[in-house]
């Protein structure tokens, strides 16, 4: 993680907004909400107050662009210009803003529009045909402005004959007349006063039409239509940024001529960050760095991770993000979410079908527009590397345990050999179970000793030496009572820890507690002592039997299967064409829901047992200023 420094500002009022512009642009500062901390100007600065009438203002802008876009049919640029002014002031640019926007030709333009679509659609209710209707190039003498408020006028009039004459039922019309002998026409004069009132407001209409579209046409050739969405996305971008600026100054200090503030700082960004203040300045402004003081909520900068980890990165900092002082577990946590995950999930089939759904998912990330699914369907789709790896280990224990869509005895177990008590495969979990929990407790006892390896390198990067002895302590406590339990062949045993193990658990249970709570006294003090002592000898208990989840999961894992082998008909790896749909369902149940429960478990392990030892989550992350 990149490391950060603390910049506290004090600048002339009147150079504040440029500073925040061009802070805005760079990117590279977070600031401190001064608010929270009375202490550093309590009887000597004042709060900034929220300029209301500056954001009233940007509000109005935004809101008078945005409608803009809404009456020409054009969609926001994202990828615009991001010019900016040089003025100093919010207001300045404002005004600016203001006069450009003016000089756009936006009402005229938008005008058009409303009046084309009204006319298209009264047309279309008079089923008019403006094809078969040749209409001549009118000629626009009358000022741009007067001839928009002619032909509006004129519409609202043709709208107005057609509502109150009946003209929409004009087709039955026309076809009575056509049916009638020539002499009772004369009869129907009203109607066909009607007829030529429908012929005169589809010319009329026309016309209307023909003028919009010529005035439309001018001002686009004046100013493109694409130009004036770059102009008009850039103004928005602009008016955005100052809206910001005046939003974040009340996260400040002030004095009557002066604006102090504190920032956050990537430590690679300090040096030029300074000059820039100052160049923009004139030089009016004090600029002081400083450290990270302890006990400060220090910013922290992730760096960007592969596919494999991306989704084990979303796990984790869905627990908190990393504080400064603590390591980032991301790297490790992709392999031992995978090898618990396997441990708990292993067969051989089902992993394969595992990681060739993560392929499968990897494919269609790239085929897809990841942005337009929803959340679940785009975690999934974004998950395809991780459940690749998942598969992968499952896949392996699977060969380990001898499991292939079950205990269905098609493969062997393979064993990779013995240590101790503890046999690294070798045998089926369902047969043999106090080798699964043997197993699976080593497994736990050797994830929390890399927790709290993880701890003791935290305490020593950042120097916290006075806080050393805590991880020691409880890496020797677990490791002691772990080394009792298998030394005495279980808890079954436990009498023989007191009589002939005495020495052996008064050196590796007793000896670490007492160092523990002594350590801890002489910081917090001997009350605080006791109290981490109990905690720890409960946690280090607690944990390290939670693993014992991994071997009845992995049971659990088996027995479904099992069970739709057996109603299958199986034995020894035959099965018959009959036993194919209920192995076919068997296998989707399983990777449905057992793959969604050993999932949860995976995560509980890590984020309870594991976490607790090394990882607090309660980091901020960095979030640049930027406009």
């Amino acid at each position: 993680m990149t490391e950060m420094r603390k910049l506290e500002v004090l600048v002339l009022e009147e150079h504040i907004d440029a500073s925040l512009r061009f802070l805005g642009q760079a990117g590279v500062v977070q600031f401190i909400d001064i608010r929270e901390k009375p202490e550093i100007w309590k009887d000597v600065l004042v709060p900034h107050e929220v300029q209301t009438d500056t954001l009233t203002r940007c509000s109005a802008i935004l809101a008078k662009i945005d409608t803009s876009f809404k009456e020409l049919d054009l969609e926001f640029k994202k990828e615009s210009e991001s010019t900016q002014y040089t003025e100093k002031h919010t207001e300045e640019v404002l005004d600016k803003v203001e006069k450009r926007l003016a000089e756009l030709p936006l009402e005229a333009l938008a005008k058009c529009l409303g009046i084309i679509s009204r006319a298209d659609l009264l047309l279309a209710t008079l089923e008019a045909k403006p094809k078969e209707i040749a209409i001549e190039e009118v000629s626009l003498e009358k000022p741009l402005e007067e001839t928009l408020i002619e032909i509006e006028r004129e519409l609202s009039e043709t709208e107005e004959i057609v509502a109150t004459t009946g003209l929409k039922d004009h087709k039955a019309f026309i076809s009575k007349i056509k049916s009638l002998p020539p002499k009772e026409k004369t009869e129907f004069s009203e109607e066909l006063l009607k007829f030529r009132k429908f012929v005169d407001a589809t010319d009329k209409l026309l016309t209307i039409r023909k003028i919009a579209d010529q005035i439309k046409k001018s001002l686009e050739t004046k100013s493109k239509l694409e130009d004036i969405l770059k102009e008009l996305s850039t103004l928005r971008k602009i008016v955005e940024g100052e809206k910001q600026i005046a939003e974040t100054k009340s996260k400040f200090m002030r004095t009557d001529k002066t604006v102090y503030f504190e920032a956050w700082v990537p430590q690679t960004q300090v040096k030029e960050t300074i000059n820039k203040l100052k160049k923009i300045t004139d030089d009016y402004c004090i600029v002081a760095e400083e450290s990270p003081a302890r006990g400060d909520k220090v910013p922290t900068i992730l760096k960007p991770n592969s596919g494999y980890c991306r989704a084990f990165e979303k796990l984790t900092l869905a627990f908190g993000n990393p504080c400064t002082d603590e390591c980032n577990p991301v790297h490790i946590m992709t392999v031992t979410f995978s090898l618990l995950f396997g441990i708990m999930f292993a067969d051989v089939g089902h992993g394969a079908l595992l990681a060739i759904a993560g392929l499968a998912f990897t494919f269609l990330r790239r085929k897809v527009r990841i942005e337009k699914v929803g959340d679940i369907v785009r975690y999934v789709l974004e998950g395809g590397e991780m459940f690749i790896m998942l598969g992968i280990s499952a896949l392996f224990f699977g060969f380990l345990f001898g499991e292939f869509f079950g205990p269905s005895g098609v493969i062997p177990p393979i064993s990779l050999g013995k240590f101790g008590p503890f046999y690294l495969g070798g045998f089926e979990p369902a047969q043999e179970p106090m080798k699964m929990l043997r197993f699976a407790l080593l497994v736990g006892v050797a994830h929390l000793s890399l927790g709290l390896i993880l701890r003791l390198w935290n305490e020593i990067r950042t120097r916290h030496y006075d806080h050393v002895l805590v991880p020691i302590s409880w890496l020797w406590l677990l490791l002691g009572g772990f080394f009792m339990w298998v030394y005495f062949g279980g808890i079954s045993n436990i009498f023989k820890w007191f009589s002939e193990g005495t020495f052996l658990f008064s050196g590796l249970v007793v000896l670490p507690l007492i160092v523990l709570i002594v350590s801890v006294g002489l910081v917090s003090g001997l009350t605080e002592g006791i109290g981490i002592g109990v905690e720890v000898f409960v946690e280090t208990l607690g944990h390290t039997i939670s693993y014992s989840r991994l071997m009845a999961l992995g049971l659990v894992h088996s027995a479904m299967s099992s069970l739709f082998l057996v109603l299958g008909g199986v034995e020894h790896g035959y099965f018959s064409l009959t036993s194919v749909p209920f192995i076919a369902i068997g296998t989707i149940l399983v990777l449905i829901i057992e793959g969604l429960i050993v999932f949860v478990h995976t995560l509980r392990l890590h984020w309870v047992e594991w976490f607790s030892e090394f990882y607090t989550g309660e980091g901020i992350p960095f979030r640049p200023f930027k406009t």
